[in-house]
């Protein structure tokens, strides 16, 4: 009887791990390394798109540790509130993101700093339903590089007698802010979404998570570097090895409309749709071919119906009946490739083009490895990216390959060659994160704002090298909220044609939640 009562409760107790793990993991490059590597298989996590849910990545959510009393399991082990039963888990965290710099080279007199605060909330009822949902408020300070980047990719305001002005900056996953303090920022973001898992072919998810595309640092498809936005997504596995995702999303250009009765001009609207087709004939080995559409839906004084092909479900029929650029859709289309060649190295590549016919193409080729020399956590990564000078411009502007006037692929958008150098390790809480970014880029530097104007439009490009490095250090108290004290080193330099070059070097101390990205580093 009691060998038939231990059976029971081990039952349910595993029972409950398996379910849980289909909710889906942080996006942070952090955990998606940590997934890469996570079994000692070769088969390759993910159809290529990030995130993914726990059981795909082989995590695991951590559990309670009965050997702790409450408090330390809080600061050390645990969700904030954290419940779960053989048919539901349900996790609830505070978030936090506070830090002060200075910058040592420029001699600017104001103290940079970060302060953020928010919470999460995530769970799921059986393997069926899942959601998340979390919220932050945001004051900040950056660096001056960084502060003329979210500046010039601003919202845009109608001006007399015609053009427009450009104000309230835009932070990459941040969104849309208002002048704080001198020289600062105030912000607000939220992230949900809810998922359907009504058998293990088929996920259905709404909301405004962002998704990445590719194994990589930096996608050259579509990834988390721009704001938010509300998306439909469809996940089916057609067959063992071949799945098909197709999603729908509401977008914007910040850009105010003209003409209206309302109290505040809305912005400009536009819609996108990705089809991707991928392919894993052996574990080792995932092939996924990628188009995504962008769909105009306002200009400055008029707007029109969606297009038809808005609705369209089939990869392919977008591109070939409509060419890459019509008047009223952008196409791209890419392949993404993934190769685990080793339980501890993949080669990962990924190509896009837009306009044969003037050779507008991006190209990415990347190689990982993970628990490198065998040592747990020791992940090291290699990239390089390349994208031609109208790669993700349209000729009408307003269907580029944006939103909230920032890049939806690569964070430099047009323009550049790009060598990445990452590498982190993580050794009983206390961790290091190391990387160097090196790009070319002929750009309009000075002026962001002009990055993905027309295709016909002539703008002065400004040919300038970047070398960006930063060092971080500290230590992860918490690895359920990946709650991280750390001190930050970031030194940047960079030499253009146009002169002016300059060197910034900052350094900073703070505490965070590392649940997702932000991309300063250009």
């Amino acid at each position: 009887m009691k060998l038939t009562q231990l059976t029971l409760i081990s039952f349910l107790f595993l029972s409950s791990l398996a379910w849980t793990q289909e909710i889906l993991i942080p996006t942070s490059s952090a955990v998606k390394d940590k997934a890469m590597f996570a079994d000692s298989s070769k088969r390759v996590v993910g159809n290529g798109f990030f995130p993914v849910s726990y059981t795909e990545a082989n995590l695991k959510i951590p559990q309670k540790d009965t050997t702790r009393n409450w408090v330390m399991r809080k600061i050390f082990s645990e969700h904030f509130i954290q419940k779960s039963d053989k048919n539901f888990f349900l996790a609830v965290d505070p978030l936090v993101n506070m830090s002060v710099g200075k910058e040592q080279l420029q001699g600017a007199p104001d103290l940079l700093f970060q302060n953020t605060r928010g919470a999460q909330a995530f769970g799921q009822i059986k393997d069926k339903f899942s959601f998340y949902t979390a919220f932050y408020e945001n004051q900040a300070r950056f660096v001056k590089y960084q502060n003329n980047y979210f500046v010039d990719r601003g919202e845009l305001y109608p001006k007399n007698p015609n053009g427009y002005a450009s104000q309230n900056a835009v932070i990459p996953g941040g969104g849309r802010t208002k002048p704080f303090d001198v020289n600062g920022f105030d912000y607000a973001s939220s992230v949900s979404y809810v998922r359907l898992t009504p058998n293990d072919k088929l996920a259905i998810q709404f909301g405004n998570a962002p998704r990445f595309y590719g194994w990589g640092y930096r996608s050259m498809l579509l990834s988390d570097n721009s704001h938010n936005y509300t998306n439909l997504s469809v996940d089916w596995e057609i067959i063992k090895g071949l799945t098909y995702t197709f999603m729908r999303g509401k977008q914007l250009n910040l850009i105010r409309k003209v003409y209206t009765n309302m109290v505040e001009a809305p912005y400009e609207r536009k819609g996108i749709g990705v089809h991707y087709l991928s392919y894993s004939p052996v574990p080792s080995l995932v092939i996924g071919l990628f188009e995504s559409t962008v769909y105009l839906r306002d200009e400055a004084i008029t707007n029109q119906r969606v297009n038809p092909y808005f609705y369209q479900p089939i990869i392919g029929i977008n591109t070939a009946a409509n060419g890459m650029e019509s008047a009223d859709m952008k196409n791209l289309f890419g392949l993404n490739l993934a190769w685990k060649f080793h339980s501890q190295h993949m080669l990962y590549a990924q190509g896009v083009m837009d306009d044969i016919s003037n050779k507008e193409y991006g190209l990415q080729l990347g190689y990982r490895t993970g628990n490198t020399f065998n040592v747990e956590n020791l992940n090291f990564q290699l990239e390089a990216n390349v994208a031609t000078s109208n790669l993700y411009a349209a000729n009408n502007q307003r269907m580029a390959y944006t939103h909230f006037n920032l890049p939806l692929a690569h964070t430099l958008g047009n323009g550049f060659k790009e060598f990445i150098i990452r590498v982190n390790y993580l050794f009983k809480g206390i961790f290091i994160d190391g990387k160097v970014v090196y790009y070319e880029a002929n750009q309009p530097m000075n002026d962001k704002s002009r990055l993905f104007d027309s295709k016909s439009s002539i703008s002065i490009q400004n040919d300038t090298k970047v070398v960006n490095t930063n060092i971080e250090l500290g230590y992860e108290f918490n690895p359920a909220t990946h709650l991280r004290m750390f001190v930050n080193l970031n030194y940047r330099t960079s030499v253009s044609s146009l002169g002016g070059d300059v060197d910034y070097g900052s350094v900073s101390i703070g505490i965070r939640s590392a649940l997702s990205n932000q991309y300063f580093d250009f």
